[in-house]
């Protein structure tokens, strides 16, 4: 460890934040212990020099009781204790230096030893806040007090100050208490500078992530549509305009396409919003799956679609930071007519699956062979179906994402389902491709047989937007912890999202 460390580790009291304006108090604190812990031996011998020995006492004692509280700063890892603790060594020492140098001169001027305590008191807000601030200057007023009385009352105080140097020893006292509220007003600056740009900083990620939202939405090829509170379409992405063939413009500030009805309460973001229990009492034996966060996935008829009208929906109600609903989110995904019927673990892939759906689909058999590759793997991989019907399916996928590629087959030919997997691919050209997938059990060519069927959706630009997120935020130093954070965010924005399409114009 260098000179430089070492330095930093005494500043800090070796402690490890996040948070720069807690730390930039503690180092605070350390400096002014340490910068008190040097002076005080010279103005120890100071006044050695000039016969006060009750002052050299104090001042001694003071450095000495600093060094403690340094001590205990660093232990303790307790602001509050430790800028306390050090502030009433200074107070003490400062009381003691005012009474044995003329508290109050003849003509009933305070020293200008008071004038340090006004910095003690700004040092007091900046390191506790205002409540500490407070009480420390309610310790000085009350010492303020009893001195002007003691001053009217005829009390003589002592000053050990030879009458030759006092002029100069109270210039100087005085120059020093003036430089110490400067330094403090401009650490209150530079404070307020800094939280102004940490401020902006937070608005423009905020503002970026919410951009990124409407991206990612409009973007999707899931059809996704978002409802207020108040049962009205917010958002209508490009996919859903292209399924139920109903532009955004007809529909935004409405209630959603009847199309998307399940029953006379509207669609199931609607149920949702009203009470998530009714939907799960109604139509329980649709329900796929569901979470206690109120995230629930059903199968059912769509008939309205032209196209699909049995459809996989996904609805999760919108909260904010208190908990309270500003919204409903749902994503439509057709998998079948209605004569197809069954599970989706059961949903046919041939030509049907070639026709209505755009998402990247395969089916891979128990020796991880590849025996269905939809027209959309051939657009997105680069590769065609005569290339890759009959291949190891873990050719193409990424080597740092076949353990869990492995573990996702063997989980569907034991009867299980997968969703929101991520996997990585690669394209004829090299190219890396994310995708969040799902894998079913499936039907194979044989009636006996069973295969995996994974559907794939492209988040490659979602991926490459959070890096540059995380780099924005490094050279900020805005750290991102990690891509879930970064999904959790964009989720909490979602009803910030709701909340300006919701305020009228």
């Amino acid at each position: 460890m260098n000179l430089d460390s070492l330095f930093h580790n005494l500043l800090t009291s070796g402690i490890k934040l996040s948070d720069p304006e807690t730390l930039r108090k503690f180092k605070v604190a350390n400096a002014f212990q340490l910068i008190f812990i040097m002076i005080a031996p010279f103005l120890g011998l100071l006044y050695f020099y000039m016969g006060a020995l009750h002052l050299f006492y104090v001042t001694t004692g003071a450095g000495l009781l600093m060094v403690a509280s340094l001590i205990l700063l660093r232990a303790t890892k307790n602001l509050a204790v430790g800028s306390h603790f050090g502030i009433l060594i200074v107070w003490i020492s400062l009381l003691f230096i005012s009474w044995y140098t003329g508290a109050v001169s003849y003509e009933g001027v305070l020293g200008p030893t008071f004038i340090l305590k006004a910095g003690l008191i700004l040092l007091a807000i900046f390191l506790l806040g205002y409540p500490g601030g407070t009480v420390w200057t309610t310790v000085v007023f009350l010492e303020t007090g009893l001195i002007v009385y003691l001053h009217r009352s005829g009390f003589q105080f002592p000053d050990l100050i030879p009458p030759e140097i006092a002029t100069v020893y109270s210039l100087g006292t005085y120059l020093v208490a003036l430089l110490s509220i400067l330094l403090f007003a401009f650490l209150f600056e530079k404070e307020k500078g800094e939280a102004l740009l940490r401020d902006r900083e937070k608005s423009e990620a905020l503002n970026e992530s919410k951009r990124h939202i409407e991206d990612i939405l409009r973007n999707s090829p899931v059809p996704t549509f978002i409802l207020d509170k108040n049962h009205r379409v917010v958002h209508w992405n490009a996919a859903c305009e292209a399924l139920t063939e109903v532009p955004a413009e007809q529909v935004l500030g409405k209630k959603v396409w009847e199309g998307f009805f399940v029953d006379d309460r509207g669609s199931v973001a609607d149920i949702i919003l009203e009470d998530p229990l009714d939907l799960k009492r109604d139509y329980k034996d649709s329900i796929l799956s569901a979470k206690e966060n109120g995230w629930v996935e059903l199968k059912l008829s769509l008939p309205m679609l032209k196209k699909c009208p049995v459809a996989v929906i996904t609805a999760s109600p919108i909260l904010d930071k208190s908990g309270i609903k500003r919204g409903a989110i749902q994503t439509i995904q057709v998998v079948g007519d209605a004569s197809t019927g069954g599970d989706p673990g059961e949903r046919e892939t041939g030509d049907r699956i070639e026709e209505i759906c755009e998402l990247p689909i395969f089916k891979v058999d128990a020796q991880e062979k590849i025996t269905h590759w939809n027209q959309a793997c051939e657009r997105e991989y680069r590769y065609p179906s005569s290339e890759m019907v009959g291949k190891s399916i873990l050719d193409l996928v990424s080597k740092n994402y076949r353990p869990l590629f492995k573990e996702t087959l063997a989980g569907v030919f034991e009867g299980k389902s997968f969703k929101g997997r991520p996997f990585k691919y690669y394209t004829r050209e090299g190219k890396p491709v994310y995708v969040l997938a799902e894998a079913f059990p499936a039907k194979g060519s044989q009636e006996d047989e069973r295969e995996c069927l994974i559907i794939n959706i492209d988040i490659t630009q979602l991926r490459l937007k959070m890096k540059k997120l995380e780099l924005y935020a490094a050279e900020s130093k805005e750290k991102l912890k990690s891509l879930t954070e970064e999904y959790d965010l964009l989720k909490k924005n979602i009803a910030s999202f709701i909340r300006k399409k919701d305020e009228p114009n």
